[in-house]
């Protein structure tokens, strides 16, 4: 890993002491790079530009960048940048000197920009040099087992930083030995906020942002539940059995991606939480306080509505693509239901159960019989009168008596078909 370094003098000491307290603190990663920026600046080093980047778990984002530049009025001062996976296969990257520290195993990288050892051997150094940079030092915190991890895949390990100066003279041997000093505590700091980060980000990609940030303020024992208030949408891809017999492993993935992305931003605009994928569909809820669930029923209607136009839109797509459709089928109910951790021992999950849950479920794998692709209960119904029209009253599978149930009117929605 990476060697311990020599302190050079006492700024250095007070800076990294500084440094491991700020681990602790809650500010973003860009205020605190441009927070040690200006100490470092303070401290006497001609300090004018300077970046951290370090890889990150994100369904989307595959690593970031942290920026700092001394100019007055520099748009990437105190910024943060985050690249995409597909970035990471971009010409300019594979064409920049930190692209060639991580091909080649270097750890430390350093160049001259102007004068007579001026050394411009990647494009980048080059626009520095236009821009009146005279010297570019970068270094990779992790060492060479970093490396070994990053390479085989473990994503959440080292650093690579960036410094850059217009001194006449360039960084000095103390500017570097001072740098070097610190960049232990400060990639340290940045990675113990960049964790914190990366928990909720994953968490909010897997369970949702509602039960994740149950899990992180420490709602993860076993029977831990509250009642809640809430309108549950349980929706299911129409024909997915037939098309999934039709087509490869690969292009159901696919296909159901491009799907789900068609009818949950409604869902996630309208204020859903997705609770679960199920299979080809999902169990959604759309909490409400008290007094407010007339309006969050219409908000929920409205998002089923427009999923279903959206997937209709998809399907109309993939069919000019000759690609196999497919239809959605959704159920809206209003009721109390548990919200909460179930489980084993050794395996629990957060979410909702109760008789509200079965009821919805069941009332979903009506939508085919009944000839409508929405569903709406009777506690639905009789917040939006003006929104609705009953389809029948009948007994649902596993739920006692009998129930009413509603279809949007097609005049207000344009959704029952």
């Amino acid at each position: 890993m990476f060697a311990s370094p020599a302190i050079p003098d006492e700024k250095a000491t007070a800076l990294i002491q500084w440094l491991i307290y700020q681990a602790w603190e809650k500010a973003p990663n860009e205020a605190l790079l441009a927070a040690t920026a200006e100490r470092i600046v303070a401290a006497g080093l001609p300090l004018d530009r300077c970046r951290v980047a370090m890889y990150t778990l994100h369904p989307e984002t595959g690593s970031l960048m942290f920026d700092w530049d001394r100019a007055e009025n520099a748009p990437q001062s105190g910024h943060r940048h985050e690249i995409a996976y597909s970035d990471g296969n971009s010409d300019e990257w594979k064409a920049s000197p930190l692209h060639h520290m991580m091909a080649t195993g270097t750890m430390r990288f350093r160049r001259r920009l102007a004068g007579p050892d001026a050394e411009l051997d990647f494009p980048a150094l080059t626009d520095f040099h236009a821009e009146g940079f005279t010297d570019y030092y970068a270094c990779m915190f992790g060492g060479k087992e970093a490396l070994r991890l990053i390479r085989d895949g473990e994503r959440s390990c080292g650093a690579m930083l960036r410094w850059l100066t217009r001194h006449p003279d360039g960084f000095s041997d103390y500017d570097i030995a001072f740098i070097d000093s610190i960049v232990p505590a400060l990639t340290s700091a940045i990675q113990a906020h960049l964790d914190q980060e990366i928990a909720a980000n994953l968490l909010d990609a897997y369970v949702g942002p509602l039960v994740g940030e149950r899990i992180l303020k420490g709602e993860i024992r076993r029977g831990m539940a509250a009642s809640l208030n809430a309108v549950l949408m349980i929706a299911d891809l129409s024909d997915f059995t037939s098309v999934s017999d039709i087509v490869s492993k690969e292009e159901m993935v696919s296909a159901l991606n491009r799907y789900f992305d068609a009818m949950l931003a409604p869902v996630h605009a309208a204020g859903g939480q997705v609770l679960k994928f199920l299979g080809d569909g999902f169990l959604a809820i759309f909490p409400f306080e008290p007094g407010m669930q007339r309006e969050v029923a219409r908000k929920a209607l409205e998002a089923a509505t427009e999923a279903l136009t959206a997937v209709d839109a998809l399907a109309e797509t993939e069919a000019d693509l000759e690609r196999p459709a497919m239809g959605l089928n959704v159920a809206l109910h209003l009721g109390e239901v548990m919200f909460g951790n179930v489980g084993s021992r050794d395996r629990l999950d957060f979410t909702v159960i109760g008789p509200a849950v079965n009821e919805a479920s069941r009332m979903e794998s009506l939508c085919r019989s009944l000839g409508t692709d929405i569903i709406l209960s009777e506690t639905i119904a009789e917040l939006l009168p003006e929104q609705t029209q009953l389809l029948t009253r009948m007994e649902l599978r596993g739920v006692k008596g009998e129930r009413a149930l509603y279809a949007p009117l097609a005049a207000a929605t344009g959704a029952a078909r």
